[in-house]
């Protein structure tokens, strides 16, 4: 599922993600837990939490970020 897509408050482990040098600046990885915290309404940007820090994403950054749910 994508990030955009995943529940709010759900763990999930990053699988795959594109070649954006933005999210590498941010942290952000391939096998990587993530929470989505809220995401904003009218195709709106989601918040996503790595480890205590959060970032906003635009929701077509976050449809191509790929993530399955942390077991």
């Amino acid at each position: 599922m994508s990030l955009y897509t995943m529940k709010k408050k759900c763990q999930c482990i990053i699988e795959s993600l594109p070649e954006v040098p933005l999210l590498d600046a941010m942290g952000f990885r391939k096998g990587q837990s993530i929470a989505l915290k809220t995401k904003q309404p009218f195709g709106g940007p989601v918040v996503v939490a790595i480890g205590n820090r959060s970032f906003a994403l635009a929701r077509e950054l976050a449809e191509q970020i790929i993530v399955k749910e942390d077991a």
